[in-house]
């Protein structure tokens, strides 16, 4: 602070009833009072600011109200100084029993919010490291927050600093001499079981947390706005609105705001995804201290004509407020932390968040998606966390997460458990692929693995190399529409899986949907993912719902876990493709179990009407994929036992043969110009190789790419 000497400016003078002294500490003013008692700003005899809480006599008579604050204060005082303020004294058995702990510069998160509106996602994500670093410590301890909030955070010159945590258990003893709901906790972060009466246990100060991160990066309650009926009401039946919440922080906040406090994470467990921990080992542990070593460059912007206050526990920051105010916060904690820990940091834990209506959630909907290079926020990996342009970044739960949760059957629900990836942080190559270079399988070393190859001007591909050099066997790639990723589908033994790697192969491939809502879904066999054209979203075919149940069919599934839903399609429906623009998705379905069927569009929306497009024209149609102008759809049909290649408008006129060869031609795939189509072909031999094309000129014949096997090329995002 400015001057030791000094009174904080934000103090309010002492008035003719207040104390002058307390113990040995005199008093300097008031920072703020609640409906449990007031907050002083003091000096120790060796001139040290504190903060000191005294408690309304009316509850201080209470027996077991004296007997518990003792023994909760005794506890405090052995808490982590880990973001949190260090607890210095108690004295239980003064006619006004009162709590001192180190006085913290700073205005609390409330008030700060009220001035200068959300956090900036660094400070936000430093917010979260530093609260969950606090809990982690207070837990340790034994003890239970129980009203963690924005005016129990204060903000800091060097972290986030969780306050008034040493007495929660005792005032709760004391409750019942007012009935004051705001003593065992503030309506609009109060977990369900709080409002239901039921065991008040560490989970309460993880949906807390989950809260507080909310409304720190947005400004709202996570439940929104209203009375105390209205809030614990929604609180109880609905999902937190987790709207413009960091796409990266919403899943983990999705976690840890389950109704179901058993599925909540502990706060070790919290932070361990915080901080990026790429192991799913429930024995892992990180010392609560440890981040104050790594956390560092937290630097808080003030609005223009703002500036910090002096708080030290106050609700509102120092100011009158609400109840539960309390003493300031403590030294330096959180900020940044540089935690790549190994590729494993993609593997996250940290579930999601679904909408609670109409299928969408804070990461937006996946209707008319569509390509947009300025659009992609926040490309970095794992959630970076730098307040300055020096600090590294935070991996935050391992990178990725997919959500759900929430909304009607379609919708993600119910699931606890982490998943996801955010599209910030999907693997990309230093540089795009150039328009000549396609993506393919070929299993040329015993198992499938993914190729690029260059198209020359005469003569077969050059250059190929493989991007992917696993014992499994990778398939089905979907290059994204900025040609530096590229999503798959790996067989694990009986199971399929989804994964992302850069375009270029750096790096080790990244697996999808690890856990959460989209965790439950099961990758069909062949299944190819599809791409929205913005990278947030994929559509693919799973065999079950999000709750793990029998429901086949596409879903559509954000890369951040906001958004999980299930196609208004037919169960056979399969091979998607996401069209250029974001409205339609094109699939092969049939009405009966088939290996062809009919080509059909659908708007992207879960209420959404398909339109058969070949419906009745022989049925034996599959492998639709979209032009890059979005004018057309190229697929493949079984002509006479012969598969070739159909190009088509999107309304199914101008349908044209563009290979007559006999053999098996199929996965038909445009140049990222539409100009030629690249696809597999069986002809004259077992092998499955690659062709070009010209779709326009169908007399020239046609190019022979690889003599090696060669299976699901793809070259433009459609």
């Amino acid at each position: 602070m400015s001057s030791e000497a000094g009174i904080p400016a934000r103090t309010v003078p002492l008035g003719a009833d207040d104390p002058r002294e307390l113990g040995s500490y005199q008093l300097l003013g008031k920072l703020g009072q609640g409906g449990m008692g007031t907050v002083y700003l003091g000096r120790s005899q060796q001139g040290r600011l504190v903060a000191i809480k005294v408690i309304r006599a009316d509850v201080a008579d209470n027996p077991e109200f004296r007997a518990r604050f003792w023994s909760e204060a005794e506890t405090a005082r052995r808490v982590a100084r880990v973001c949190t303020a260090e607890v210095l004294e108690a004295a239980p058995h003064a006619p006004q029993p009162y709590l001192v702990t180190e006085f913290i510069e700073g205005e609390t998160l409330a008030r700060f919010v009220a001035r200068n509106g959300p956090l900036a996602d660094a400070n936000l994500e430093q917010l979260a490291v530093g609260v969950a670093a606090a809990l982690t410590a207070i837990h340790r301890a034994g003890i239970v927050h129980r009203d963690l909030k924005p005016a129990n955070v204060v903000l800091s010159p060097f972290g986030p600093r969780v306050i008034d945590f040493g007495i929660a258990r005792a005032l709760d003893s004391a409750s019942g001499l007012t009935g004051d709901l705001q003593q065992l906790g503030t309506p609009a972060f109060m977990s369900p079981e709080q409002i239901e009466g039921g065991a008040v246990t560490p989970a309460v100060d993880i949906w807390a947390w989950g809260g507080l991160v909310t409304y720190a990066a947005t400004g709202h309650y996570p439940f929104g706005e209203g009375n105390a009926q209205v809030l614990l009401y929604r609180a109880l039946n609905e999902e937190p609105r987790l709207d413009g919440v960091d796409t990266a922080l919403r899943p983990i906040v999705w976690h840890a705001m389950r109704k179901n406090p058993a599925g909540r994470p502990t706060a070790q467990q919290l932070m361990l995804r915080l901080l990026g921990d790429p192991t799913d080992d429930v024995d892992a542990t990180i010392d609560p201290s440890e981040v104050t070593n790594v956390l560092q460059g937290w630097n808080l912007p003030i609005a223009p004509g703002t500036g910090p206050g002096l708080h030290a526990a106050g609700p509102g920051g120092g100011q009158t407020g609400s109840a539960g105010g309390g003493p300031g916060a403590d030294d330096r904690t959180v900020a940044t932390i540089a935690a790549t820990r190994g590729p494993g940091a993609a593997t996250g834990a940290g579930p999601g968040t679904g909408p609670s209506s109409g299928g969408t959630g804070g990461g937006g909907t996946p209707e008319r998606t569509r390509v947009d290079e300025g659009s992609h926020r926040n490309r970095r990996g794992p959630v970076v966390i730098g307040a300055a342009a020096a600090v590294a970044a935070v991996v935050i739960a391992a990178t990725l997460i997919a959500l759900g949760g929430g909304g009607d059957d379609d919708a993600a629900s119910g699931s606890d458990a982490p998943a996801s990836l955010p599209p910030g942080a999907l693997p990309q190559s230093a540089a795009p692929l150039d328009d000549t270079t396609m993506v393919f399988a070929s299993d040329q070393n015993g198992n499938y693995d993914l190729f690029t190859g260059r198209l020359p001007d005469q003569g077969e591909l050059t250059d190929i190399r493989p991007i992917t050099t696993t014992a499994e066997d990778d398939l089905l790639p979907s290059v994204s529409a900025d040609r530096r990723t590229v999503v798959f589908t790996r067989r694990e033994g009986a199971e399929n899986a989804l994964y992302a790697v850069a375009a270029d192969g750096s790096g080790a491939p990244i697996r999808l949907f690890t856990s959460g809502p989209a965790s439950k879904l099961t990758i069909a066999d062949d299944a190819r993912p599809s791409l929205s054209p913005d990278g947030k979203f994929l559509v693919v075919r799973s065999t079950t719902s999000v709750e793990g149940l029998p429901d086949a069919g596409l879903y559509v599934a954000s890369l951040d876990g906001v958004t999980v839903f299930r196609l208004n399609a037919k169960p056979q429906a399969t091979d998607p493709a996401w069209s250029p623009s974001g409205e339609l998705i094109a699939y092969w379905s049939s009405d009966t179990e088939s290996d062809r069927g009919f080509i059909v569009t659908i708007p992207v929306r879960r209420d959404s009407t398909p339109t058969p497009v070949t419906a009745g024209d022989g049925n034996r149609d599959a492998d639709p994929t979209f032009s890059p102008d979005g004018q057309r759809i190229a697929f493949s049909r079984e002509v006479e036992g012969d598969l070739e290649i159909f190009q088509m408008n999107t309304d199914g006129s101008g349908l044209t043969r563009v290979t007559a060869e006999p053999g098996r031609d199929q996965d038909p795939a445009y140049s990222p110009d539409g100009s030629r189509l690249v696809f597999t072909g069986e002809r004259g031999t077992p092998v499955r190789r690659l062709y070009l094309t010209d779709p326009a000129n169908t007399t020239d014949a046609d190019r022979l790419l690889t003599n090696i096997p060669s299976f699901h090329v793809r070259w433009s995002n459609g």
